[in-house]
């Protein structure tokens, strides 16, 4: 069965839900996360890049937010517009809810579950998209986390899937396995694998289809390069090109990269908005 023919993980009226995330820094979570969002985006439909890393919180860095667009303008739910910052004012094809001002303050997990919640419960909206911090064993156990308090009841509710970025070797491979190993949910997992320009002898998809068939399923590998590269300098205009790997990532969340059909009466709340 196709990624494209299996459906979606969301009910009938509520916005996709997918985790960007990985078992080590440094593999480009954050830049897979916005090049979905911008790439679905383009096409017309509409999509809320979430910030889901509060310690690092890099989509601020990379939007140039100031300290004032914050998640916890989010905490009066009833009026979560004014926590979303809309496609005009990120100057992308999406709009973004920001991380925390306080990463530490006490509730932030329930924050952030709360407004993800309402987000994919609002009419009109596609695609709810959160970029996340690496997990392992221990955050998917400990609710504590981001992991274990956001994602996991959220996949094991069967409202979410995760789109997760693992490398070719040493820790990069080993802490991605286990991380998968903990989730352990082939059929809501969907994994890049990432291979750094320069790299000799990259894994061939055929070893990756098997080595990640008991806890992901394999949607192709991110090649880096110097082209790959442009597309993180930050505030630039995003156009990412639909590689084989994003349009798998895409298929798995039930969104293919071509123009939407929508009626153009039919708007949604943020979109209706100019700031």
């Amino acid at each position: 069965m196709s990624m494209e023919q299996d459906g979606t993980a969301h009910g009938a009226g509520r916005a996709v839900l997918a985790f960007v995330t990985g078992g080590s820094g440094g593999i480009g979570k954050s830049g897979n996360a916005r090049m979905l969002a911008a790439a679905l985006g383009g096409t017309g439909r509409h999509v809320v890049l979430v910030d889901g890393n509060a310690g690092q919180q890099s989509q601020r860095v990379w939007h140039r937010l100031g300290p004032e667009r914050m998640l916890e303008n989010a905490q009066w739910l009833d009026t979560l517009d004014r926590a979303i910052l809309m496609p005009r004012r990120t100057g992308q094809a999406y709009a973004l809810l920001p991380g925390p001002a306080d990463p530490l303050a006490a509730g932030m997990n329930d924050l952030y579950g709360a407004a993800i919640l309402r987000l994919c419960e609002t009419p009109g909206i596609d695609l709810v998209l959160v970029d996340a911090d690496r997990i392992d064993p221990a955050q998917w156990e400990d609710r504590r986390t981001f992991a274990g308090h956001v994602i996991r009841p959220f996949m094991e509710a069967g409202l979410a899937r995760m789109l997760f970025r693992i490398g070719q070797t040493g820790s990069q491979l080993e802490d991605g396995m286990r991380a998968l190993g903990a989730v352990d949910d082939a059929d809501m997992t969907c994994a890049v694998a990432v291979a750094a320009a320069g790299l000799a002898h990259p894994r061939t998809d055929r070893d990756w289809a098997r080595i990640l068939a008991p806890v992901a399923r394999y949607a192709g590998t991110d090649r880096w390069d110097v082209s790959t590269l442009a597309l993180q300098t930050p505030g630039s205009r995003l156009t990412p090109p639909h590689t084989p790997w994003l349009c798998r990532q895409a298929a798995f969340l039930g969104l293919r990269l071509e123009p939407a059909a929508r009626e153009q009466a039919k708007g949604w709340w943020p979109w209706r908005r100019t700031r």
